[in-house]
């Protein structure tokens, strides 16, 4: 029987003449009347509108028909969406645009029919076939469509269709009259058939998929096209997996995915999708893959996070808009660049590049390096380099196992010039957000990457491996001024849109509005600028249609903006005190910030009073109302500010045995405000972690949870633990710290150091994170003061056992004075409730403060480490203390507390004599068996080319060998050792040398190997070892400055006259020359050929004789040598002092450093503290760093030191 269905038309003027009917059996053309003409913008462009406008084969001519307008919208349900289609009697077939296949998810065959010609005269080839379900006033009629790549009109309903329904079109009446169809015996399979579960229940768990039994009426079998069901999938969250399955009796395996945050159940009989019998399995194309030029894969709308609770009807506007935009949802590794800017680079002109070796790797981390290179060259990221930077490549394990690819840009950063491009305020950002019902938020996918580096600055970028050298062809993490660069970018793209349609926040991108018709315009002009701009978006982090959204720490709704409840959690949920040290821990918080809150002592009063050791713990009512009105006070204004962008920015951060602790606070107004709490206890893990680590993890953990607040701005980090300060200078970085250091590259902070009494904010947090109220800490550290009154100092003073049994005793409570103070009890006075001693010194103060224990430490903290007291000394910090405060045994407390004072054994020498006595080296009995040598330069290129001097001299003789060298390379030094040496004097026993790598190379050694000859080399930064060829060097160049021309050119020429000078002079300490010893004869020179003189008559002209007696001058030059030596010694040794360590102890080693921009002057002299593992002979030691733990990437290497550069570790 016929379906009649009337259909609303909407049909122009009544003028117009009719259309004549046209056979579809006579009729090969492909057609769709599109209003506005053609498939692509392009084209419309350059055809006038035609309707209607008919695509044809390329096989077939135009009819000749009658030109007529009709639009005949029908609104229709197409796999559960609704649709307005186009009733078109001009096409001959119906079409499906790819926009809307792309929605529905559709699963095609692929299309092998003709070209199409639209109107206008251009062909196109359609993407595919598929089949959709029409639903029509109730009835559902399987309709085969055409897709084309882009199309005007979602669907059109064209001959084909309307000839396998006998559809009637009464244009009188407005109605459409459908008949069902009879299949075709050439296609039998034609229609679509329902896939239902076949199991009587089906449990799917949140967010999982589940591999379920469906299938059809009928027993089919054979290949066929899966797909799920677009109603349950908007109205359940409910779909299955598409593609190509195999039938077996009608029966398949689907996989079923419920993408809600709830359990749901599907009950025996539930529709989940529809299957069609295929016949070419390799005929199968999947249209949501775009077919672009660019090959950019797009994300389906229903893969994006969109608000639940948002109605059907709006939802399927805004899958619309984000289908419509697919393209910028990211779904592979290969992303786009943006044209929008590059990043940029500046260094100085004068600073060289910096260049740095690779740091060692063991194979499996070299083949990690090698698949991670290869995987950014091929996709784009980087490329094969020749520049003269190089930053090494670090190989950071992640949490999984698996190791993270970091270059370690922190020397580039240094000489990089800072970019001051302007955040926006934080301020302004929320209160435009005030009162919008509608959020979507927004990030890009590897934002960095997205951004090009200018070809100027790419050398700069430059890593090396132990492989080879590359570049970034875009913006690599880890540079200081990638986040400006980012925000530049983000503010140049949404010009004209920001503030007014969207916000942008670094990463963060907000579009806003208050009705949801807005919402869409605005979140369409945003996508259309992201797609302009060719950025690419990550699906996983975008939310869309949202009514509440977190943004920069706050959530922000309807109803206003208000503080993110996970800022003052950490105090909020902080434990109800269970014994007296959680009070005090608590008390130590709040007394932090007490000058804030009004009427502090006697709030706390109940509290305070059960941290008395004579009081037992009781907790009641009274205690609870004040720990809760304390905590209030803590979360309320003035006390938790808001983040003001241009104050003065700190984090204070503490790690205990059980926890992590931070404060984010600023200095507004002269006042320091706290802007956000946070804690956390440590995972059992992170609890084997060492005291350093713990430390720096806070701060990391720390930054991590205030990232919207400093990123991008100068900020400071507080901690109590002074080995944080030396992170950034990490020479070569391994493990934990290494994968730390790199996070925080890209944060614009300073470390700075603050000692724990002074750091009780952080430091209560880190000992009760909130995630567990009842831990106890192993920590006994119970001071908590920070600014202390009378009222806190009579307390303090009564809690420590000897000052309260004093206190008693003047108070006339019969308490027993303590001997310590028993000879001085007249000298004390209790004066205001707090104890006080007589002072008889020259201060003008009359009474000094007695000090309780607890305070002892702070005091000398502000009397020395204070940038007012100056890091003085013992005598002169004592001199300070004692003019206002007393405690017992004040003197040996100030000079322990000097003594061990971190930052002065790291910069002063030690006040008595240098460590070390004189042991001189024992003259050698033949010449040129024991020789120094040393490199003397760089010297200014000689016209020759050379630059070095090399000299060798003779322990015994004093002769002098030197030669002039282009660079002083390991071959030249060889060079010279063999000509020089072995080729005139024979083989040395021993050759003393300094540490430089000329001497130390492969080659030197391996010659001075095959020549016996021992190689003893001076200790670091000590060349007195040796002295006799410094000393050499420093005449060899006085004499040559004598004679060198005004350009420093000739140096190199007059080199053998002075050598000859000076091996012919006759030498102090042994009384003849050099010459003589050596060769057993006075030398012969032109002056004497020039004179007459008398010939020297020896008394023989026997050689054994003269070798005797060459033998007897050498000995005596010897005892001369020795004689001198002793002298010398014991003039040295009046001034040195004899120092012994043993192993196993602390020291510092004195080394010498300098680094650009900084003054020698200024830097710290000592490093460590190190720790001795052995003795050599009186004067050397074997030091390591403390607590440097072997490694498979590196073996820690011992360092031999001179016991002038050492001095005693103190640890406080």
């Amino acid at each position: 029987s016929p379906l009649s269905i009337a259909a609303t038309f909407s049909v122009p003027s009544a003028t117009t003449p009719p259309r004549e009917p046209v056979s579809p059996a006579t009729s090969g053309k492909l057609g769709a009347a599109m209003p506005g003409g053609g498939i692509a913008e392009d084209e419309r462009c350059q055809d006038p509108p035609r309707s209607p406008e008919s695509f044809h084969s390329n096989a077939a001519t135009p009819r000749n028909d009658v030109s007529v307008t009709v639009s005949n919208n029908l609104n229709v349900i197409i796999d559960g969406q609704d649709v307005t289609a186009l009733v078109d009697t001009g096409a001959d077939y119906s079409v499906l645009s790819g926009r809307l296949s792309r929605r529905l998810r559709k699963v095609s065959t692929s299309w092998d029919g003709p070209q199409i010609r639209t109107a206008g005269g251009h062909l196109i080839t359609p993407v595919g076939r598929c089949t959709a379900r029409v639903e029509i006033h109730g009835e559902t009629c399987p309709v085969k469509f055409v897709v084309p790549q882009d199309c005007s009109r979602d669907v059109i309903l064209g001959m084909d269709f309307l000839c396998e329904y006998g559809a009637i079109i009464d244009l009188a009446e407005n109605k459409l009259t459908l008949r069902k169809p009879v299949p075709s015996e050439e296609d039998p399979k034609a229609t679509l058939a329902a896939v239902r579960v076949l199991t009587s229940h089906v449990n799917l768990p949140p967010q999982s998929s589940v591999f379920v039994p469906i299938g059809t009426e009928e027993a089919t079998c054979g290949l066929a096209l899966l797909e799920g069901s677009v109603q349950l999938l908007l109205e359940r969250g409910i779909d299955i997996a598409r593609g190509v399955t195999e039938l077996q009796d009608g029966r398949i395996v689907a996989l079923v995915t419920n993408f809600r945050q709830e359990s749901q159940h599907l009950t025996k009989g539930t529709a989940v999708g529809y299957v069609e019998e295929i016949q070419d399995s390799a005929a199968i194309a999947v249209i949501s893959e775009d077919t672009s030029p660019t090959q950019h894969t797009g994300t389906t709308p229903s893969e994006l996070d969109i608000d639940p609770s948002l109605p059907a009807p709006q939802r399927r506007q805004l899958t619309d808009v984000l289908a419509e935009f697919s393209e910028c949802f990211a779904t592979s590794s290969r992303l786009r660049q943006t044209t929008v800017a590059k990043h940029r680079i500046v260094t100085d002109d004068d600073v060289p590049p910096i260049h740095q070796s690779p740091y060692r790797v063991s194979v499996k981390e070299r083949e990690t390096i090698q698949k991670q290179v290869r995987e950014m060259l091929d996709d784009d990221i980087i490329q094969p380099s020749s520049s003269p930077w190089a930053s090494p490549v670090m190989l950071v394990k992640k949490k999984d196992g698996t190791l993270r690819f970091c270059v370690d840009y922190r020397w580039l950063n240094a000489v990089t010039k800072k970019d001051v491009y302007p955040l926006p305020r934080i301020d302004d950002t929320l209160d435009r957000l005030r009162h919008t019902r509608y959020f979507s938020s927004m990030d890009l996918k590897s934002g960095y990457w997205q951004i090009e580096v200018d070809e100027r600055d790419r050398q700069k970028t430059a890593f090396v491996t132990p492989d080879g050298l590359y570049e970034f062809k875009v913006m690599p993490f880890g540079l200081c001024t990638a986040p400006a660069t980012f925000q530049r970018v983000m503010d140049t793209v949404l010009t004209g849109l920001k503030w007014q349609s969207c916000l942008v926040y670094l990463d963060d991108v907000v579009v806003f509005a208050n009705d949801f018709d807005e919402h869409l315009k605005r979140l369409r002009a945003v996508l259309q600028a992201i797609k302009t701009a060719g950025l690419t978006l990550k699906p996983t982090k975008c939310r869309f249609a949202y009514g509440e959204l977190k943004f920069l720490g706050h959530v922000v709704s309807s109803e206003g903006v208000r503080p993110d409840p996970a800022k003052t959690s950490a105090v909020a949920e902080f434990a109800r005190p269970s014994d007296k040290k959680a009070i005090r821990r608590f008390l130590g918080l709040c007394a932090y910030y007490r000058r804030f809150v009004q009427d502090f002592a006697k709030i706390s009063a109940p509290l305070t009073h059960h941290t008395k050791d004579a009081v037992k713990f009781h907790w009641a009512e009274e205690q609870e109302r004040a720990f809760d009105e304390l905590k209030r006070r803590l979360q309320t204004p003035p006390i938790l500010g808001h983040f003001d962008q241009h104050a003065e920015t700190e984090s204070h951060t503490d790690a205990s045995n059980s926890g992590l602790g931070a404060v984010l606070v600023q200095l507004q107004e002269g006042t320091e405000r706290v802007i956000a709490y946070a804690s956390r206890t440590l995972s059992k893990a992170e609890q084997n972690y060492s005291t350093t680590e713990k430390e720096c993890l806070a701060v990391v953990w720390a930054i991590t949870k205030f990232r919207p607040y400093i990123y991008g701005n100068p900020f400071r980090v507080v901690t109590d633990h002074h080995s944080l300060c030396w992170l950034a200078n990490l020479k070569d970085p391994s493990g934990r710290l290494a994968r730390w250091s790199l996070r925080l590259q890209e944060f614009d902070m300073t470390m700075v150091y603050k000692s724990g009494r002074k750091h009780s904010d952080g430091d209560c947090l880190s000992r009760a994170p909130v995630e567990t109220p009842g831990c106890t800490d192993v920590d006994d550290d119970e001071c908590f003061l920070g600014a202390v009154d009378t009222d806190d100092m009579a307390r303090l003073q009564r809690d420590h056992p000897e000052l309260r049994a004093l206190i008693e005793n003047l108070e006339g409570r019969g308490s027993t004075v303590p001997r310590i103070f028993s000879r001085a009890l007249p000298t004390f006075a209790i004066r205001r409730g707090v104890l006080y001693k007589k002072n008889f010194g020259t201060s003008t103060s009359p009474w000094l403060l007695v000090v309780p224990t607890s305070l002892r430490e702070e005091i000398c903290q502000a009397c020395h480490d204070d940038p007012t007291s100056g890091h003085l000394g013992s005598s002169r910090t004592l001199a300070r203390i004692c003019e206002k405060f007393y405690w017992p045994k004040l003197p040996k407390t100030v000079h322990l507390y000097t003594r061990s004072c971190h930052e002065c054994q790291r910069r002063k020498k030690p006040p008595s004599k240098p460590a070390g006595r004189l042991q001189p080296i024992t003259p050698p009995t033949k010449p040129f068996q024991q020789i120094g040598m040393d490199l003397l330069g760089p010297f200014p290129p000689s016209t020759l080319g050379n630059r070095w001097i090399i000299v060798a001299t003779d322990y015994l003789t004093r002769y002098a060998e030197t030669k002039a060298l282009p660079s002083g390379t390991a071959v030249e030094v060889a060079k010279f050792f063999i000509e020089s040496i072995v080729l005139r004097h024979g083989a040395p026993e021993v050759l003393i040398t300094d540490r430089g790598s000329s001497f130390m190379a492969q080659l030197t050694q391996e010659i001075l190997r095959l020549s016996q000859t021992d190689n003893r080399r001076t200790t670091a930064y000590h060349p007195q070892t040796n002295g006799l060829t410094e000393r050499l060097d420093k005449t060899i160049a006085d004499m040559t400055s004598m004679y060198v021309d005004v350009e420093h050119k000739t140096w190199d020429e007059v080199l053998p006259y002075v050598t000859f000078a000076y091996n012919t002079a006759v030498q102090e300490t042994t009384g003849v020359t050099p010459f003589q010893l050596v060769y057993g004869r006075k030398v012969t020179t032109m002056l004497d050929s020039m004179l007459p003189h008398e010939p020297v008559d020896d008394g023989s002209d026997d050689a054994q004789v003269v070798a005797q007696r060459a033998e007897e001058v050498r000995q005596l030059a010897r005892l001369r040598i020795q004689d001198q030596q002793h002298v010398d010694a014991g003039r040295y040794n009046l001034r040195r002092r004899d120092v012994h360590f043993q192993p196993g102890d602390r020291v510092w080693v004195w080394t010498p450093i300098r680094r650009r921009g900084l003054s020698e002057k200024l830097l710290k002299r000592y490093f460590g503290p190190y720790k001795v593992l052995r003795r050599l002979g009186d004067l050397n030691y074997e030091v390591l760093p403390d607590g440097t733990r072997p490694s498979r990437r590196r073996q820690p290497r011992p360092e031999v030191v001179h016991v002038v550069r050492l001095k005693p570790y103190y640890e406080r």
